[in-house]
């Protein structure tokens, strides 16, 4: 072996230990050398400062993790946007007394409230009827254009259906005493686009349980499961369903001799239950 040969070789190992060796020095000349008494101090100095170092970076997150919640809950702006204000509670309140909601929920509805077979058997066939009769209209009827319903927006949506009667249905407003927004005539409920039909929905079950199942509420839903599509999605159905769940609860609380409103009640009962196919929640 000649010493040039041995020469070339001894600096093409250094060379490649050089190369490797490299990454590891870089490494060290920018986080330090991690010491655990480091690591473990609870000194972090200036919390706002940026950390000079790889331990002082660690030391600042540990500091943080132990003033930080296990659990975080973020604020739904909604919540507060459509908190009940003084005098929407005690509307509220006074429309569960005058349906005769009680604290004490009770399980069972009376005998009496519950409709017969036959009855149950001729709304849904009469529901049937309606939706056929429903589908031929759209069929012939140029719906109207109304700027107001191409929104998304829940509230515009609340506004529109609870709180304040569109100008192109004023004239008609007086034949729906119980309205104080837009009522569900054939005109206004064929003008709204169908891709709102499920959304507007939920919005009413959910209004619902804030406001009360009011009439104008309930006079909405059934005008809207007139014209909605079949299959209804899952987030309808699941709507529904709760729905079915707050008449049930709300007709329990009936005196015997409110049998009329019980059967207000019933007819969702039995239109979700057994025309949409929710049997499991169907009076028997």
């Amino acid at each position: 072996m000649t010493f040039s040969y041995f020469l070339s070789t001894k600096i093409e190992f250094l060379s490649i230990n050089c190369r490797f060796s490299a990454p590891k020095m870089d490494q060290e000349a920018c986080l330090g050398l991690l010491d655990d008494s480091e690591m473990d101090s609870e000194d972090v100095g200036d919390p706002s400062a940026p950390a000079m170092s790889a331990a002082a970076y660690f030391r600042q997150i540990k500091a943080e993790r132990r003033v930080t919640p296990n659990v975080v809950r973020i604020q739904n702006p909604r919540d507060e946007k459509r908190s009940l204000s003084p005098e929407a509670k005690k509307k509220k309140s006074q429309w569960l007394e005058s349906v005769g909601f009680q604290k004490d929920v009770k399980t069972e509805t009376p005998t009496t409230l519950i409709p017969s077979e036959e009855w149950r058997t001729a709304k849904c066939r009469e529901f049937g009827e309606f939706r056929q009769k429903m589908v031929d209209r759209i069929a012939k009827t140029t719906p109207l254009i109304i700027k107001d319903m191409k929104s998304p927006d829940e509230d515009k949506w609340h506004e529109i259906l609870l709180e304040k009667c569109l100008p192109e249905f004023q004239n008609i407003a007086a034949n729906f005493p119980n309205h104080t927004g837009t009522p569900p005539a054939v005109p206004m409920v064929l003008a709204i686009p169908k891709k709102h039909l499920s959304q507007l929905i939920e919005h009413l079950v959910e209004w619902s349980s804030e406001e009360g199942l009011s009439r104008p509420i309930r006079e909405w839903i059934y005008a809207l499961l007139l014209v909605i599509d079949l299959p209804l999605v899952q987030d309808v159905v699941s709507a529904l369903r709760t729905l079915v769940k707050e008449c049930k609860k709300l007709r329990a609380q009936l005196p015997v001799d409110r049998k009329s409103e019980a059967y207000e009640y019933s007819l969702f009962i039995t239109i979700i239950g057994n025309f949409f196919g929710q049997k499991d929640l169907a009076d028997n």
